[in-house]
């Protein structure tokens, strides 16, 4: 695949956005959401039938990778884990109460940290607190990230006995001094044995994830990752940015920053990865996801029914999002919440009230209008007016004729076409999909109106 981009119209498009798994994101989120509500949302969205999405976050790490930008704690306690699986079996426990565990469950993650630090035991655990609250759909997506170093044999044959069909691993870069700048030395054999351990045990869909713009990276030592990468060849593969976030996290202060590529160096290794991954036979889904054709998500595409989430890019993702654990973020009823962020918030409260919730953001009807416009756009390539205009209401071109100018620049340059009765991306504007869903964000708008770029608060589009 060839999208035939310059450097030039790259340049120009890059800035800092939000990735969109949500909208409003959560930096615009209202100061006035009360907390205590969660419980009468999940109460009043028990009572639909549409299926589930349930997220789990299990954020414990043997170490600290110096690039993450999760929310983990660094821990090999057993005894502090159990601790927290305390807590995570009584949040379970009082949602099921709630009776929205009746409805099926066609999106199941857990994600962290590092899910696979759990023993098996503990795993167990989990997959018990689940079992006793929830149901799964027969055709559910059942997903995992994990850490090739922590990760055993008997663990990921487990996953396989417990239904899991996809698993995601970190691997961001095979280079060994690359590795050591980021303090995460992983050999290739150890990704390769959890893979193959993976398909034998009948998990057919594994993802790999990949960071550029790390310090030591050049295009011909990330090209020599990706061919590894390609070797393997993982149904899929995400591409990411590195966001560089001290102000956030401050453990990337550690990072080596004047070793990492500079703007036309990260462009050059976006290019010929685009390309190489491309001629490899997968397809671009967009934004930095890869996929082989027959894999669900690449399908998805083909027929319009790619959808998005707080997990990114899915085939199955449920009308309503619940989600467990420290920091977690869902959306039930309208509305999105989020759990306490550190871990002795959460387990206090989860002793105080069986919930950890701590703030959300309640969607007006213009959000919900916006939100579905923007999930549009970035996840099937066309945007369907019609669509929008019958299930919220509104007449599109006039409501959005501001928006809609907006495009045209975008139009010129060969990336959006501007249809009577829809929006599409065009191939080369899959790149840019985040800059084509900008001006229906209003949120960011205001905030750049009031002087803020976004900067310090979202990545970079490339």
């Amino acid at each position: 695949m060839s999208l035939g981009v310059s450097s030039e119209l790259l340049t120009k498009y890059a800035t800092n956005a939000p990735r969109y798994t949500s909208y409003p994101t959560a930096v615009d989120w209202t100061k006035d959401f009360a907390p205590e509500s969660y419980p009468k949302l999940l109460a009043r969205a028990a009572g639909r039938d549409e299926p589930l999405s349930v997220y789990v976050h299990l954020p414990y790490c043997a170490q600290l990778c110096l690039f993450c930008g999760c929310n983990v704690v660094i821990s090999r306690s057993a005894s502090r884990i159990d601790a927290y699986l305390d807590r995570l079996e009584k949040e379970f426990d009082f949602i099921g109460r709630t009776g929205i565990g009746r409805r099926k469950v066609r999106q199941y993650h857990w994600g962290g940290g590092t899910p696979t630090q759990l023993n098996l035991a503990q795993m167990e655990r989990v997959q018990r607190a689940f079992l006793r609250n929830f149901q799964l759909a027969t055709d559910a997506e059942i997903a995992i990230e994990v850490d090739p170093r922590v990760t055993t044999t008997e663990q990921v044959r487990w996953l396989a006995d417990q239904g899991f069909n996809r698993v995601s691993l970190g691997v961001q870069d095979f280079d060994l001094k690359v590795q050591e700048a980021i303090a995460r030395v992983q050999s290739e054999e150890q990704t390769r044995v959890v893979i193959d351990a993976a398909r034998a045990a009948g998990i057919r869909s594994i993802n790999i994830d990949l960071i550029y713009g790390l310090p030591h990276q050049t295009v011909d030592s990330f090209r020599r990752t990706i061919e590894r990468v390609i070797d393997i060849r993982p149904e899929r593969v995400a591409l990411f940015h590195y966001a560089h976030v001290p102000w956030m996290k401050k453990h990337q202060t550690a990072l080596e920053t004047d070793a990492t590529p500079d703007a036309a160096t990260k462009l050059a290794i976006f290019q010929m990865a685009l390309a190489a991954f491309g001629q490899g036979g997968w397809r671009y889904i967009g934004l930095d996801h890869f996929a082989l054709p027959h894999d669900e998500l690449a399908k998805a595409l083909d027929a319009e029914k790619l959808q998005r989430n707080f997990m990114g890019y899915t085939t199955r993702r449920g009308s309503d999002m619940v989600s467990l654990g420290v920091s977690s973020i869902g959306e039930v009823d309208g509305a999105f919440v989020q759990n306490a962020s550190t871990e002795g918030e959460y387990l206090a409260k989860i002793d105080e009230r069986g919930y950890a919730t701590y703030r959300g953001h309640s969607l007006s009807a213009e959000d919900q209008l916006r939100r579905d416009t923007i999930v549009g756009l970035m996840c099937n390539g066309v945007l369907r007016k019609r669509e929008i205009e019958e299930r919220h209401g509104i007449v599109f071109d006039t409501h959005f004729a501001a928006e809609l100018d907006q495009l045209r620049p975008l139009v010129a340059d060969g990336l959006v076409l501007l249809d009577p009765d829809a929006i599409r991306i065009t191939p080369l504007g899959q790149l840019f999909l985040r800059n084509a869903a900008l001006p229906f964000d209003t949120y960011l708008a205001a905030r750049r109106a009031a002087g803020g770029d976004g900067s310090k608060t979202f990545s970079r589009t490339l």
